[in-house]
């Protein structure tokens, strides 16, 4: 369990990698990668999808060995052969893709695989209710130990994740992408842990996309680029420096420069509310407007209702008060194919379980839904058609084109962004709901990304952006709206932006 008492940092590695590499086949996906990581220190690992980062961490902690190399933790040297045995040794991660039942409780999940016991072989539920209960006391998260995972947005599963990763205080604690679904408040009281942590002597190795962290929390920052070591550097180091050392290229400015030229309304929510789950008001009394060229942000806490109002405008819940208008036009949206057919898209936050077939080729999963929407729409295929199209929104993402046969599966997460904004792209749409656009998403790929709604932007689409990254809204938005218990309680213009007064809007 976590204790609240300082300890005396001694600066000596904790956890060291000797040239770890990993192969699969002919592919070698980390080659000789050395580091280490002291008490008390919290070191970065930073790179583009594919970098390498998931495979070190992954040997790391257990779930994969590496082809050659050793790691050296806590009396250890070898390869861990399990989860286990890292944890044995005092090693724990909190991964990007999460592995929790879903059918089981908070308290089940955190307790997992080390249940107590009454008489050393009875499982105690309510033991492992109160040790859940504390821990999540402790951490200051907002959870309830009773609750089933599968009720729980994204964001408050992570939460439960990082629960169970400090049930025992570890040595050395991984942390994979901790604040992608997480909202700025949460991630600010995650931050809090983590100096905590590094306070009482934990080594935490510590991966992000976002790079306002890396200074904000790190001591060093390894550098990883098509699977080798390419620097390690003080955190402290310019953002500019890091996209370059990156990616091996310099980097214009990361946010595109917006028009400030409007035109007619377009889309309009009034006074609406829904109901996510019976009994449980959503949204409540919600209006928003967009116009043409407008990139409007929806900002607010996990739960808050932001997602559920985009979500609304593409037919995926009902309306019990209120009315949705396009070009001054009431719209009946019973389900997504009335609001497409409307020309309006929606981009879900979770790509893998509601906007991709993984299994399929990029190609397919980029011209599905315009086979009835889209330029190319028909009782028959138009292969030539369908091939330029995919040419084109391929390029517009900065998809590499010579991977459209490939299964979304094997792409990294930025790859698979990429291929869903595509989608979109794909048939002809005039209001774009864009739901955690860059998600565990690199920076090469966010680029990308901004470069693409800016133009979407410039070229007249209406825009609403749902997104837990504060930093994001405020260089991609001309206004935002902050959520709270379902209710939008503020607006803010560009030229009034302001961190911390819209973060006081949160509560």
């Amino acid at each position: 369990m976590l204790h609240p008492t300082r300890v005396d940092v001694v600066e000596q590695p904790v956890l060291q990698a000797h040239g770890l590499s990993k192969r699969y086949g002919q592919h070698l996906a980390l080659h000789d990668v050395s580091f280490s990581v002291c008490a008390g220190q919290v070191h970065v690992l930073f790179g583009e999808n594919g970098a390498g980062k998931s495979t070190l961490i992954s040997m790391l902690a257990g779930a994969r060995e590496p082809s050659e190399g050793e790691i050296e933790v806590a009396g250890f040297r070898g390869a861990f052969r399990s989860v286990s045995e890292s944890r044995q040794h005092g090693v724990r991660a909190v991964f990007q893709e999460f592995s929790l039942i879903p059918m089981l409780s908070v308290a089940d999940n955190i307790t997992l695989g080390e249940e107590p016991l009454t008489g050393g072989v009875i499982l105690s539920p309510s033991k492992a209710r109160d040790e859940a209960q504390r821990l999540i006391q402790l951490l200051g998260f907002d959870l309830d130990p009773d609750a089933r995972v599968e009720t729980l947005p994204r964001g408050k599963q992570q939460m439960v994740e990082i629960c169970k990763a400090l049930r025992h205080r570890p040595k050395v604690l991984i942390l994979d992408e901790p604040t992608a679904s997480l909202s700025e408040h949460d991630a600010q009281s995650l931050f809090k842990l983590v100096r905590q942590l590094k306070e009482q002597g934990t080594a935490i190795i510590y991966i992000t996309h976002r790079m306002h962290e890396i200074p904000l929390l790190g001591d060093e920052v390894t550098v990883l680029r098509d699977g080798r070591l390419v620097a390690t550097v003080p955190a402290a180091t310019p953002e500019g420096k890091l996209i370059e050392l990156m990616t091996g290229r310099t980097m214009a400015k990361i946010y595109p420069v917006l028009r400030d030229e409007f035109g007619p309304e377009r889309l309009v929510m009034d006074h609406v509310t829904l109901r996510h789950q019976v009994g449980q008001v959503a949204v409540r009394d919600a209006s928003l407007q967009v116009r043409a060229g407008e990139i409007v942000g929806i900002a607010g806490l996990v739960g808050c209702g932001k997602s559920e109002l985009a979500q609304a405008c593409f037919g995926l819940h009902r309306l019990q008060k209120g009315e949705i208008r396009l070009d001054g036009q009431a719209l009946r949206l019973r389900r997504p194919a009335d609001a497409i057919a409307s020309k309006i898209w929606y981009s879900p936050s979770d790509r893998k379980n509601e906007g991709l077939a993984l299994g399929r080729p990029a190609r397919e999963n980029m011209s599905l839904s315009g086979l009835v929407w889209g330029s190319f729409a028909s009782r028959w295929l138009k292969p030539k058609r369908e091939r330029a199209m995919l040419h084109d929104v391929a390029g517009r993402v900065e998809f590499p084109k010579q991977r459209l046969s490939e299964p979304v599966g094997n792409f990294s997460g930025g790859n698979q962004q990429k291929v869903l904004l595509a989608k979109g792209l794909a048939q002809d749409i005039e209001v774009y709901l864009f739901d955690e656009p860059t998600v565990g998403v690199d920076i090469g790929a966010r680029l990308a990304i901004y470069q693409c709604l800016g133009e979407l932007s410039a070229a007249g689409a209406a825009i609403v952006m749902v997104s837990s990254d504060l930093p994001e809204l405020m260089g991609m938005t001309h206004r935002m709206l902050v959520m709270n218990e379902g209710r939008i309680v503020a607006e803010f213009q560009r030229a009034e932006y302001d961190e911390h007064r819209i973060l006081e809007k949160f509560f």
